[in-house]
């Protein structure tokens, strides 16, 4: 009789934040219909939010077989996955966290867990920015081989898919998903792991410094996570076979990309938390 192979629990997780309480199903309703399915999706939700401090406790409706977790503590956008992690602590669970307003390819998860199991000991993502990205410089990097991304312009899958769902728009009369594309022609490490694609990563990656985020940083959660993972010795690898979930309508309902917090829009802001890692910890110096 064989063994039994034993597998890591696997949990999605994301929070939501109350403009979007009535938007997060399209997203919720891809990741229940994944081909390989998660044992558990978790929903984030604060009784009380930092950057809404007018909105009256409610529990957002979510789909049959999505658990809302609720909380006292409020930790901005990494409440994605800070709270799922500590849940999990000591446990062997591959946690994969993300925004809630992605819809994701079918095969989404299939792919991320694939590489997850090739890679046990690295963050993964399919999307990722550098240094470069925010216009700063980096000193040397263990990290290598460093991933390099692929052209849209030369991506002809995609760009023919783009193409029929244009021409099925047309026909049908209706506005139809965009398809996902992959942004990585060769994979490798990056320095920063972006929420959107989808992270994948192991409760013990989270220690307590993580939980501990300066009030100025609150709103970066890529920027401190990232930057988290990098001090402890925790490479980001991002792939070339996971495609990168599209926008829903989630997006549009509250744009967070383009938000100001304490007169600092989203770009000040991450290469603030940038300065402030490289100061504190002496990364990406």
């Amino acid at each position: 009789m064989k063994a039994k192979v034993m597998r890591d629990k696997v949990v999605l997780s994301m929070s939501t934040i109350p403009p979007r309480f009535g938007a997060i199903g399209e997203n919720l309703n891809a990741l229940l219909n994944q081909r390989k399915q998660a044992d558990e999706i978790h929903v984030y939700v604060p009784r009380r939010y930092k950057r809404f401090p007018e909105h009256v406790f409610k529990i957002p409706d979510v789909p049959d077989g999505v658990m809302v977790k609720i909380l006292d503590e409020d930790y901005g956008p990494a409440t994605k996955v800070l709270p799922c992690a500590r849940l999990n602590r000591g446990t062997q669970t591959r946690i994969i966290y993300g925004d809630d307003d992605r819809f994701c390819d079918h095969n989404w998860l299939e792919a991320l867990l694939a590489v997850s199991i090739r890679r046990p000991n690295d963050v993964i993502v399919s999307a990722g920015m550098t240094l470069e990205n925010y216009e700063m410089e980096g000193g040397k990097t263990d990290f290598l081989p460093r991933a390099v991304r692929k052209k849209v312009r030369t991506d002809y899958q995609y760009l023919a898919a783009r193409l029929q769902q244009k021409s099925l728009e047309i026909l049908k009369r209706r506005k139809r998903q965009k398809p996902a594309r992959r942004h990585y022609e060769k994979a490798g490490y990056v320095d920063f792991a972006l929420g959107l694609g989808g992270v994948s990563v192991r409760p013990d990656f989270f220690d307590d410094i993580c939980y501990d985020i300066p009030a100025v940083l609150w709103a970066v959660d890529d920027i401190w996570l990232s930057g988290n993972y990098t001090r402890q010795g925790i490479g980001i690898w991002a792939d070339d076979t996971v495609k990168i979930p599209t926008e829903t309508s989630a997006a549009r309902t509250a744009d967070l990309a383009s938000s100001v917090n304490d007169g600092h829009d989203r770009w000040a802001a991450d290469r603030g938390c940038i300065s402030y890692m490289q100061e504190k910890y002496g990364i990406w110096a």
